[in-house]
Order: C-alpha cells, then sequence, then structure tokens
C-alpha cells in the first residue's frame, strides 16, 4: 500500500515540507534527502521548479523559529519584470541586442564630385533658299554647327558659277546665331542691309545687276605755278569738297564715275544721277549715297529688291537676310 501511494502520490520534504513530485529521491527546494523510492521505470528529466516568493519565505520563516534548524536558504531571486524582444536589461536600462546575421556590407562613395552630362540642347534649324541665279529654287539645311560654301570645297557648292572661288564662305552658328565670314575670296560676299549701312572709302556695293565702289573725296588740284603748263580741265570751284562714285566692271575695271559736290548721289532706273532703265533688278529710285568724312552712308529705298554691302571679316545674320555669293542670291530661312 505504501508503495502503492509513493508511485501516485508527491513526496513532502521532512526537512521543508515542500511537496515534491512522485517518486522524488531529494527535495526540489532545499536538496535534503526524502523518503521517496526511485521508480524502476525511468521518466522523463522533470525541470527543477523555483518555490513562489511568497511560499519561499514562510518557509524561511518557520525554519528560523524552529530550534535546531539549519541555515536558512537564501530568498529566491524575483523573477525580472518582462523585457521586450530584442533586448538586454542592465543598469542603466534596456539595451539593443546586437542582431545575428550577415554583417552589412560597407558603401563607399567616391570624393571626387560627380561629373554630370549636360543636357544636349538643341540648336536652331536653319536653311538657305536660293532665290535667284542658276541654282534658283535649290534649298539647302544647314547642319547644327554650320556649313561652308565654295565651287568645289564645302557643304554647299556652287560648281558651275565662274564668280565663286573653290571655298568662297563659312556660315557658323555658336550660340543660336548665324555668322557668315568671307574666306578671302576674289568676288567677296554681300549681305542684304535693312534701312542704312555705312561703307568706307574704297567700300563696294551692289544694286540690281550693278556693281560700284565709292571712291571718295577727289584731292584738290595743286596750285598752278606759271612755268609749268596746265591740262585741261573744267574749273573746280574753291572751298568745294567733290566726292566721286564709279562703277566696277567685269574683272574689276573702272566703268562710269560721277564727280559730285551735292550731299546725295542716287541709284534707279530712271531720273538718277545713275540710271539704268533696263535692269528690272533696280527700283526707279533703289538707293541713296550720302557721302561722309570717313566714307559714305547706304540708305535702300528698293522696297525689298535689296541694296548688298560687301562683308569685311565676320558678319551675324538673322532670319530673312540675303546673301549674294557669285551669280546665286539666297535668303536665310528659320526651319521647323
Amino acid at each position: 500500500m505504501a508503495a502503492l501511494l509513493t508511485k501516485s502520490l508527491g513526496v513532502i520534504c521532512p526537512s521543508c515540507d515542500f511537496l515534491n513530485v512522485v517518486a522524488a529521491v531529494r527535495c526540489m527546494a532545499c536538496g535534503s534527502a526524502t523518503d521517496g523510492i526511485a521508480l524502476s521505470t525511468p521518466r522523463a528529466e522533470v525541470p527543477r521548479l523555483q518555490p513562489a516568493p511568497v511560499e519561499a519565505s514562510r518557509v524561511a520563516d518557520r525554519e528560523a523559529t524552529s530550534p535546531g534548524a539549519p541555515n536558512p536558504l537564501p530568498p529566491a531571486p524575483t523573477p525580472p519584470s518582462a523585457t521586450p524582444p530584442g533586448l538586454k536589461r542592465t543598469a542603466t536600462g534596456p539595451t539593443p541586442i546586437p542582431q545575428r546575421g550577415p554583417p552589412t556590407r560597407p558603401t563607399f562613395q567616391s570624393s571626387a564630385p560627380t561629373q554630370t552630362t549636360p543636357a544636349v540642347v538643341p540648336g536652331p534649324k536653319i536653311g538657305l533658299t536660293v532665290l535667284a541665279g542658276p541654282a534658283r529654287g535649290q534649298r539647302f539645311r544647314l547642319a547644327s554647327t554650320g556649313a561652308q560654301i565654295g565651287c568645289s570645297r564645302g557643304a554647299i557648292l556652287f560648281p558651275d558659277d565662274p564668280f565663286v572661288s573653290p571655298l568662297h564662305a563659312t556660315l557658323s552658328i555658336r550660340d543660336g546665331k548665324l555668322f557668315v565670314r568671307d574666306e578671302a575670296s576674289t568676288s567677296g560676299v554681300y549681305v542684304s542691309i535693312t534701312n542704312t549701312e555705312t561703307v568706307p572709302m574704297g567700300g563696294t556695293f551692289c544694286t540690281g545687276l550693278r556693281l560700284f565702289r565709292f571712291v571718295g573725296a577727289i584731292d584738290p588740284a595743286e596750285p598752278w605755278n606759271k612755268s609749268d603748263v596746265l591740262v585741261y580741265g573744267s574749273t573746280v570751284p574753291n572751298g568745294q569738297v567733290h566726292y566721286a562714285v564709279e562703277e566696277v566692271l567685269l574683272g574689276d575695271r573702272g566703268g562710269r564715275c560721277l564727280l559730285s559736290p551735292g550731299p546725295v548721289l542716287t541709284v534707279g532706273q530712271g531720273r538718277c544721277d545713275f540710271s539704268y532703265p533696263n535692269d528690272e533688278g533696280l527700283a526707279p529710285r533703289h538707293c541713296e549715297i550720302s557721302p561722309l568724312p570717313d566714307g559714305a552712308m547706304i540708305r535702300d529705298l528698293s522696297g525689298g529688291l535689296g541694296t548688298y554691302v560687301r562683308v569685311s571679316g565676320e558678319r551675324p545674320l538673322k532670319t530673312g537676310d540675303r546673301l549674294r555669293i557669285g551669280q546665286q542670291t539666297l535668303q536665310v530661312e528659320a526651319l521647323s
């Protein structure tokens, strides 16, 4: 009967009265030997239980008051308060626990400044249309940087024009603007004027099919010496300055020349100082030439037919301007 009870009931420790598990040989609270009998059949190891704080204090008080009791047991540690997962408790409070796993790979950033590629802004789309000449009706589209014009060199060629040099002119586009440069051509590059333009002494300009040169002021005759023989000629009034404008013929030969003390010389189809009734490219009063101390001012009166001055160096162009290169008249256009 006793063996049956020990196999089914827990064992009370004779020293501390702690109720142990079935067949416990030693007390799970104080470690003293008990009267329990080991089971014949091995059981799974039972974890050692900790007494509740209240019960442990009650047992300690009882042992302290009973005579001959052994040394009191130390009080059971108070279970720590719940700590959130991922933290460990320290004197200063919960501290994050380092997570296990593969180390984080460091990222490196170059100290050199990042070079950003500037956005390519498309330039203006510019073209040329031949208004007059052997190549009339042809149209040319300029590249983003411009083009060269000549009879044998360049992107725009006029091989059958005898007045065009091998490399005649260069058109360049910079900062959205178009420029023309004369490449030391023989016949020159001429650009239309909007209202007025100043030409220097010896400068040339053209209207219709005519080319003119402003000679400038004529030097007064030297004083007469009675020992010399005078050459026939008209008299020149004293105190008057005469200006000369001459027509330039094919091959750079001088043609008709006019001298005038007046403030204005005119060119046109009729009733002008230079009159050409049969020139269809001229207006009735095409242009005026007003002498200046260091040149002349050309005023266009053609109503759209155009008066052109020769380019010296490089000159800016805008939409609607016209060029004369050889026998070709080209107009600058903005393309869509």
